[in-house]
């Protein structure tokens, strides 16, 4: 039996298959061997031994050769090469090179095989005297992580699993991991806060699993249980966005921090999408794990990539904006005091202006791997250069990383991997403000006619259409709103193998890792800017934030092997703990009324400080049992976790997390039929309370007569909080058929949460507002698929896939009324938390009653109906073209950008649908909720592998590569905003689909060459 491997989008789906007489039927052993007859395998029928054909005539010409593997070029050894229909063979040396006498001067067929590889034919023409094949690695065992410290077969798995490889994540390059993870897992709904350079995305898997709580999945990154936090970088204390009904710093354009790792050390990355998958990472796993490896030395020689790449960044969707034709058309819009700033013809494209940069980007990657005796090493370095498309936008980042794995003698194992991570992003000033100073806000009130570019002493001019005489060109020019962050990733294991026999083998498992990072945000906003001296008659602002982040977590494990030599089980069972801490430490500074104009927060009159702190630590341990039964075609699994948490009411309470899983691969019962398997799981998972929701909410700002004195937030803790409680139920099919041609996976879930972390109203006898504390329920329904075809093979390879989920969501349990959770009001559309609706229902004004007051109730939802991405690799010789869309259909996103420019009379189709979708309003939310389906050309990228004839002309050169690469290139949507999947609240749990100003999304387009040494 060998294991079938194929590539699927957003998974490697891999399983046993049987090696059926059938596969060989043509191809007899050389007369110097000798057969076995092979022993009958459970539900494949017997077949008749093939006949040998006649030899071919020993004459005619030599065909050399080399067979390489498709995805690293790298030479494969022992590679059966033989004249189809013939016994005439050889096998490939060790650089995959090879000699093949005698073949008739005709056109003939050769066969590859291989044990780890898929078997071949290529037609060669009858003058034809050389050949380079690449063969498919589509045979190799792959394991996936199923515990704290233990592995199963991929064909075992009795859980849906999606794995993204290497070639996957980095086929066209992408800023951060989660971006280039977009459209490649099924599942997996990742949408942006906005288009700005440097990230901000958030991924959701199997939808909404909080309301109150943490919505991110847990990331692993070489078993360092990392940080994925998105702190504010404090702009919000100018553009005062946390006023009125969402008092939330989410508003800030955040960057969450996975964005901090190079997606080009990845090796590969496995999502655990559900509790039936996660349970055994327990409270942290509600929202999913996403297991991330780094590469490895692998090759005994050292293996050299140097990767140069050059690229832009450009205006990818345009709003547009009224043209005013006369100056009546001004007169009537703005008054008569704006006709004087109208001359007829003149007209300035502002938006083209503000975000039309191309300037120049580039990346450079170095890396180097190998074995040295009983060393393996990896050390990369990466220099990126992102320039964004408006004036002081970018993010630059370097990153050095090296992994070492050392075996002392025969029996312990260590590894240590190191990531040193320098990013600076510029992030501009969009998104939603009370202020009406950042770009999109300012924009619709600068009309087409008005001019606002500098004049030739530098000097902008101010915007008389706003009371502040914001002018978005000069906010762009000179704010400053940076974000510097120093990060160290670090981990170590150890593995002893403690005791070895033919049957059992007993193993140690210790590992430690550390998270430590500095984020450090500087915002200026000098006096000279158009709005400095107005908005608070303090001229200039700088701001100061300065997180220390840091999280450590230590495990020790013992495994346990039994694998008798008589065969019919293997059992593995494992146990451990674990210690994790994770603390966080803010401080912003904002200083107002600078002297002369400096940045120094200590320049200015007017200083206010602001502290947050945080620090949880846990306790982790489990047992887990792997049984394979049936020669290995029952799987049974089981593992119970227990955990405490200082961010719980009782820090020493144990929550107990189990798992039940178990698959069974039904035996062969038609020959185009390779594996059929049947899977079904259950498992339970938790969400920690956030820090401090145990605690009576307290404000030490306040005074008494100069006295300092501490003030009640209204908000009371709950001393009993405990995590929320998830309950999963998993089934599910995979099927590898017509000899690996055609792989397919189907899931259904169920997913019940409990004790959900709410607020409730208290009496005002109380002295508090509100309570946090546990109750209610929902649930998520989906069904996931994927398949791949491979429908042509030969000189010229053709593999399909695609992908689909959809996902339905309900309160069934709401101990208090229904709740707003999030949103601008139901005049423009809110997010409702009701029993009995969908936890994403969008709910505003419609209509009103006899009374005349607003009817309220549904008018959107902002899950999709369903998503798909469809992925295409073709190949021909050395030249290959990939290209992935997603696509998403259903989900409605409340546009207020596009209300913002009604309500400023500046909307292109603003005299044909704008004065309408205004008078609706009064009524009707619905007026400015839209459809968000589109189809989106994700990636695509063109490559071009160098002849060898022409790269061994350059001394140590093995190898060589040309591509030219493109992202978010097409976007087909009816969505009227800057992009369908932005956000304005993409750190909340539910109120994601809110379009408020964002910073514009761009394409990107790419020439990289890749040299191997």
């Amino acid at each position: 039996m060998t294991l079938r491997r194929a590539l699927i989008p957003g998974c490697v789906f891999a399983l046993f298959s049987l090696e059926t007489l059938a596969q060989d039927e043509n191809i007899a052993p050389p007369a110097a061997e000798t057969q076995t007859p092979a022993a009958p395998v459970p539900g494949v029928a017997p077949q008749p031994a093939p006949t040998a054909p006649a030899p071919a005539p020993v004459s005619g010409r030599t065909v050399k050769g080399r067979v390489a593997d498709r995805l690293t070029n790298e030479g494969l050894p022992l590679v059966r090469v033989i004249i189809k229909g013939t016994t005439q063979g050889v096998e490939t040396e060790l650089d995959g090179t090879f000699t093949l006498p005698n073949v008739p001067a005709r056109a003939v067929t050769l066969l590859f095989s291989s044990q780890d590889y898929g078997e071949r034919e290529v037609l060669i023409g009858a003058n034809q005297r050389t050949v380079e094949v690449a063969l498919e690695n589509i045979f190799a065992e792959e394991m996936v992580v199923v515990g704290r410290a233990s592995e199963v077969a991929r064909k075992n798995l009795a859980n849906s699993v999606a794995s993204v490889n290497s070639e996957e994540i980095n086929r066209a390059p992408a800023q951060t991991v989660d971006q280039a993870l977009q459209g490649k897992v099924a599942g997996a709904n990742i949408q942006s806060n906005g288009g700005a350079p440097g990230g901000g995305l958030q991924l959701r898997l199997r939808g909404v699993s909080t309301i109150n709580g943490s919505s991110a999945p847990l990331y692993v990154i070489d078993g360092v249980l990392v940080s994925d936090v998105a702190i504010a970088s404090g702009v919000f204390a100018i553009t005062e966005s946390v006023a009125g009904s969402n008092a939330n710093p989410t508003q800030d354009n955040q960057v969450n921090r996975i964005a901090d790792i190079n997606p080009n050390d990845i090796e590969s990355i496995e999502v655990l999408k559900g509790a039936s998958a996660a349970a055994i990472y327990g409270s942290k796993a509600a929202n999913g794990v996403v297991i991330i490896n780094t590469k490895r030395g692998r090759s005994s020689e050292p293996q050299f990539e140097v990767t140069q790449r050059l690229g832009m960044y450009t205006l990818a969707n345009k709003l547009g904006t009224r043209r005013f034709n006369s100056a009546e058309e001004v007169r009537d819009t703005f008054g008569e005091a704006a006709v004087q700033y109208y001359e007829q013809g003149r007209r300035f494209d502002h938006e083209a202006t503000l975000a039309g940069r191309r300037d120049l980007s580039s990346e450079t990657l170095a890396s180097v791997s190998g074995v040295t005796g009983n060393t393996k090493y990896f050390a990369s370095a990466m220099i990126k250069n992102d320039e964004g498309i408006i004036a002081n936008t970018g993010y630059e980042k370097q990153s050095f990383r090296l992994n070492l794995g050392q075996k002392l003698g025969d029996a312990v194992e260590v590894n240590v991997a190191t990531n040193l991570v320098h990013s600076l992003g510029q992030r501009g000033l969009t998104n939603n403000d009370n202020a009406s100073i950042s770009n999109y806000m300012v924009l619709p009130r600068a009309p087409e006619f008005l001019p606002l570019e500098p004049n030739s002493d530098g000097v902008y001019p101010q915007n008389p259409f706003l009371s502040n005489r914001a002018n978005p060109l000069q906010t762009a020019a000179l704010v400053k709103n940076d974000e510097n962050v120093w990060r160290f990733i670090g981990s170590g294991d150890l593995t002893w193998h403690l005791w070895k026999t033919e049957a059992h083998h007993l193993r140690v498992l210790a590992n430690a890792g550390v998270d430590r990072f500095q984020q450090e945000n500087s915002l200026f906003f000098p006096p000279e800017l158009n709005f400095e001296p107005i908005d608070d008659g303090l001229p200039g602002s700088s701001l100061f934030g300065t997180s220390q982040v840091r999280n450590l977590n230590s495990g020790l494990n013992l495994v346990h092997t039994y694998k008798p030599t008589s065969g019919g089980i293997v059992a593995t069972t494992s146990g451990g703990l674990q210690f994790e801490e994770r603390n966080i430490d803010s401080v912003y500074i904002v200083s107002r009324n600078l002297n002369a104009g400096q940045q120094n927060v200590d320049s200015g009159t007017v200083v206010n400080l602001r502290q947050n702190r945080s620090l949880v630590r846990d306790r982790g341990y489990y047992v887990q049992e792997e049984v394979l039964l049936l020669d290995e075609r029952l799987t049974l699994v089981g593992a119970l976790r227990g955990e405490q948490s200082s961010a719980n009411g009782n820090p020493n309470a144990l929550f107990l997390y189990p798992k039940l899983a178990s698959a069974y691969r039904i035996p062969s019962f038609h020959p185009k039929v390779n594996e059929f398997k049947v899977r079904a799981a259950y498992g339970e998972t938790g969400n920690l309370p956030l820090y401090g929701m145990k605690f009576n909410g307290l404000r030490a700002t306040g005074n008494i007569a100069g006295s300092p004195g501490l003030v009640g937030t209204g908000i009371a803790g709950d001393r009993n909080i405990k995590p929320e409680r998830q309950r999963e139920f998993e089934a599910g099919v995979d099927a590898l058929l017509f000899g690996g041609d055609v792989v397919a996976e189907v899931s259904l879930y169920q997913r019940n949460i409990s004790d959900l972390l709410l607020q409730r109203a208290l009496a005002p006898s109380s002295g508090f507002a509100t309570q946090i504390f546990n109750g209610g329920s929902l649930r998520n329904r989906g069904v996931e698929a994927m398949v791949q075809v491979t429908p042509v093979r030969g000189g010229f390879e053709w593999t399909s896939g695609a992908t689909f989920a959809l996902n339905r969501s309900r309160v069934t349990d709401l101990p208090v009324p229904a709740f707003l959770a999030g949103g601008f009001g139901t005049g423009l559309g809110a997010f409702l938390i009701e029993e009995g609706a969908t936890a994403t229902q969008i709910v505003g004004n419609d209509g009103v009653d006899e009374n005349g007051r607003p009817i309220v109730r549904k008018i959107g939802d902002t899950e999709p109906t369903f998503r798909m991405s469809f992925t295409n690799n073709l190949k021909y010789r050395d030249f290959s073209l990939s290209f992935l869309f997603d696509w998403q259909q259903g989900s409605d996103v409340i546009n207020l950008t596009r209300y913002i420019y009604d309500s400023a009379g500046t909307s292109p189709d603003f005299t044909t649908g704008g004065r309408e979708r205004l008078a609706r309003r009064r009524t009707q939310a619905s007026a400015y909720l839209e459809d968000a389906s589109f189809l989106k050309l994700r990636e695509v990228t063109f490559m071009y592998q160098l002849p060898k004839d022409w790269v061994s002309m350059v001394p140590a050169v093995k190898s060589a590569r040309l591509s030219l690469s493109g992202r978010n290139l097409i976007t087909l949507t009816g969505y009227s905003g800057l992009d369908p999947e932005v956000s304005n609240f993409g750190n909340q749990a539910v109120a994601r689909n809110v379009d408020v100003a964002p910073f514009p999304p761009s394409r990107s387009f790419w020439t990289s060459i890749d040299v191997g040494f």
